[in-house]
């Protein structure tokens, strides 16, 4: 009887794992190598109080075509303006670049995840090969904001709050979207 109520709590742990992982599991492998060109640039500050134009807020995709006339004659020294790709609520950011890419290299794709909170965003994970290139730029970037590009797409521009000694990194992107970047994902599988 002893061994029966050891088993007991062995077998309701080994229950319960197989249905939460099947349950809960919003995440897919089945990204089948795809290899993608990720370029990363330091991002910098920019605003412009005449103007009301900044790289500090959010725009509605409608708000390019103004704000793009008003920046024509708005040339940041040493910098690139660009917006990143919509995210699923239309939203976008205009993000100012320095010209010279900090890292510049092609990735394998490791991770697909369904955002519980958001039925139109995935995370999609990848890993650089030269971890430790990733590791100095992203200790020497605390508190600033690295520019992301996917095969020549800027997806965006997060702010670097720790050092990442592992080489990973991810990017949101919406489901509209997904297809661009991984032609041969099953979205039947990622729910």
């Amino acid at each position: 009887m002893v061994r029966k109520l050891n088993l007991l709590p062995l077998l309701v742990g080994i229950f319960i794992a197989i249905i939460s992982s099947g349950c809960g599991n919003r995440s897919s492998n089945i990204t089948e190598g795809t290899e993608w060109r990720v370029t990363v640039y330091r991002a910098a500050p920019f605003n412009d109080a005449e103007l009301g134009i900044g790289t500090d807020r959010t725009y509605n995709v409608a708000d390019t075509a103004v704000v793009n006339e008003n920046l024509k004659n708005v040339k940041p020294e040493n910098l690139t303006l660009e917006w990143t790709l919509p995210d699923s609520e239309g939203l976008i950011w205009l993000v100012a670049y320095e010209s010279v890419p900090v890292l510049d290299e092609k990735v394998t794709v490791t991770e697909v995840n369904a955002i519980p909170t958001s039925d139109h965003d995935f995370q999609v994970a990848f890993k650089f090969t030269d971890a430790k290139k990733w590791q100095t730029i992203t200790r020497n970037n605390i508190g600033s904001r690295l520019a992301l590009f996917v095969n020549g797409k800027l997806m965006n521009a997060p702010q670097v709050n720790s050092e990442i000694t592992s080489g990973n990194c991810s990017v949101l992107i919406s489901a509209d979207m997904i297809h661009e970047f991984l032609p041969n994902l099953d979205l039947d599988k990622v729910h």
